[in-house]
């Protein structure tokens, strides 16, 4: 998350200039280079969001494989997203299930390409409900 976030702000860097509106600009050119700017802008901020929240998560199922041994109920609700399984995934390997953790992803039908998040093929209003942007971004921070 954080290699994106640099690429993300290097593209911003070199359309920055050309985002930005210009005296001679027609009122939707204006409006249209604003919302690309915020949206530029917006990238690096929601992927430092999102990589703070994985953390939290890893630190959360690591605890928890430690203190139960492996179970498939601890890992299932991390099944959403790709970024979800790989933090399930590194815990599960810094605690000694990291075989069991990818059989359990593989059976459950997750191979490698399988990127996007399920909900945007069976849900995409999705994006815009509270629950996905507390969970996604602003989850609250796991004490030990």
């Amino acid at each position: 998350m954080h290699a994106i976030t640099l690429l993300e702000i290097v593209i911003l860097a070199k359309a920055g200039p050309g985002c930005f509106p210009d005296a001679e600009d027609s009122w939707p050119q204006i409006v249209c280079k604003g919302i690309l700017l915020v949206f530029l802008a917006s990238l690096p901020v929601l992927s430092q969001l999102d990589a703070r929240c994985r953390y939290q998560n890893y630190k959360r199922v690591g605890d928890q494989l430690r203190r139960r041994g492996f179970d498939p109920r601890i890992l299932r609700p991390l099944m959403k997203s790709r970024c979800q399984r790989d933090a399930a995934g590194l815990a599960a390997r810094k605690s000694g299930h990291g075989k069991a953790c990818r059989a359990f992803f593989r059976s459950c039908g997750y191979r490698w390409y399988h990127v996007l998040p399920d909900f945007l093929f069976t849900r995409p209003s999705f994006l815009l409900s509270r629950h996905f942007w507390k969970s996604t971004f602003f989850l609250k921070a796991y004490r030990r």
